[in-house]
């Protein structure tokens, strides 16, 4: 391991919270696994015997970025059947896991938070390989199984999920999860539209069982997320403390009162990419039909969340990337879309995007992580062009350069250094 890289000649693109920032001339000191020092317009004063020197060619660096729903049990070739997933050969599976971890690291994502694995160890095996270095990913938050209630979708015996009835129930599972090493629990408390016997705007759970969730979970260290795509079902989440907030198509009055009401501890995660990818017709050729489509609603949910996303920006609830990515239509390594869609879909500046795959994404972690400054991880990646003047940047495989995850190079382009 490198105890101290410097890496200069670059443009440096902090990601501290100035919504007028550019990536600026300067150079970045790393010491083991942390950003020790950060210069902008002048270089860094070092013995160069005593340190690697990293000469960025005019690159931006700035941190890595992070995904808040992924499902890495879907493996690089997923066509929406996940019981395909599950009845897979444990072997086989866990390196079709490791693959896309490893695909993740080289789009340039160095920090994952799972919302859901297909075979329950899939995120704790990951987790555990990457900590080893058994493995090249990005850091994981893992989740479990995820966990329905009986009656609600996904709720049925012998499914995917873990099914439950009532506060003790919950108690247990959750407790049992964290027990194994878990740390993002998944809860399902609405429908999707996707599946008609359960739409959207349904409820399943209650502010009980969703705060017993809350509260095992925090004496373990975890958090609670959830699948909540109806304006009832968000507000009962925001009330109840979950930390995470994934869909959120639907929002009313009282859905914003209670997010604002813990605007600095709750985060939405919208996955609007995949909604928009669907509705656009790009899962046809994978047998979601447009007459499907229709009948799902999506359409409606679509610009229902466009305009609860702009409310959410207005309101300064913070927002997460992430979405469901694994699909054929949102395929693997095409992470970086849900960037996109903000900017062209509800009005974010490039950097305000940058920012729910930077900043956003260390305090919803609870990691040091999201930002280009002293004392943080340094977990970097290295891009040609300039991500806050064309976002798609950051999509482009061919421009990402480097990536490096707690001070030490994980992924560099053969093209650029062969």
């Amino acid at each position: 391991m490198t105890e101290r890289m410097l890496l200069t000649n670059g443009r440096i693109l902090t990601c501290g919270g100035d919504l007028a920032e550019r990536p600026r001339a300067g150079s970045v000191l790393v010491e083991r696994d942390r950003i020790a020092e950060v210069s902008i317009g002048a270089d860094i004063d070092v013995d160069p015997g005593a340190v690697r020197v990293v000469d960025l060619r005019g690159a931006t660096v700035l941190p890595g970025l992070g995904d808040a729903h992924t499902h890495i049990s879907w493996p690089l070739d997923f066509v929406f059947d996940h019981a395909a997933v599950a009845a897979t050969p444990p072997g086989r599976h866990i390196l079709d896991v490791a693959a896309v971890a490893k695909t993740y690291l080289h789009s340039g994502y160095t920090l994952l938070i799972g919302a859901g694995a297909t075979q329950p160890q899939d995120d704790l095996l990951i987790h555990d390989a990457v900590e080893r270095g058994l493995i090249a990913g990005p850091r994981l938050i893992p989740c479990g199984a995820m966990i329905a209630e009986r009656g609600g979708l996904g709720g049925e015996e012998g499914g995917l999920m873990e099914v439950v009835d009532g506060v003790r129930d919950i108690r247990e599972v959750v407790a049992r999860q964290c027990d194994s090493g878990v740390r993002s629990l998944k809860l399902f408390i609405s429908g999707d539209g996707v599946v008609p016997a359960h739409p959207s705007e349904d409820v399943y759970m209650n502010d009980e069982m969703l705060s017993a969730a809350v509260e095992v979970a925090d004496s373990y260290g975890a958090f609670v997320t959830v699948h909540a795509r109806g304006a009832a079902s968000v507000a009962m989440a925001a009330r109840s403390g979950v930390r995470i907030i994934h869909h959120a198509c639907f929002l009313d009055d009282e859905a914003l009162s209670a997010l604002e009401a813990r605007r600095d501890d709750v985060w939405v995660c919208p996955g609007l990419h995949y909604l928009y990818a669907v509705v656009s017709g790009r899962a046809q050729e994978w047998g979601i039909s447009g007459e499907q489509v229709e009948a799902s609603g999506y359409r409606d949910e679509l610009r229902a969340q466009i305009d609860g996303l702009h409310k959410l920006k207005a309101a300064g609830i913070p927002i997460l990337s992430g979405g469901d990515f694994g699909h054929q239509w949102t395929r693997h390594g095409t992470y970086a879309a849900e960037l996109q869609r903000y900017v062209e879909l509800i009005d974010m500046s490039p950097i305000e995007a940058i920012h729910t795959a930077t900043r956003n994404m260390g305090p919803a972690a609870r990691l040091d992580t999201g930002e280009v400054r002293a004392g943080l991880l340094a977990d970097l990646i290295v891009v040609d062009g300039d991500p806050t003047a064309d976002i798609t940047v950051l999509q482009d495989h061919s421009k990402l350069r480097t990536v490096i995850k707690g001070g030490v190079v994980a992924y560099v382009d053969p093209e650029v250094y062969p």
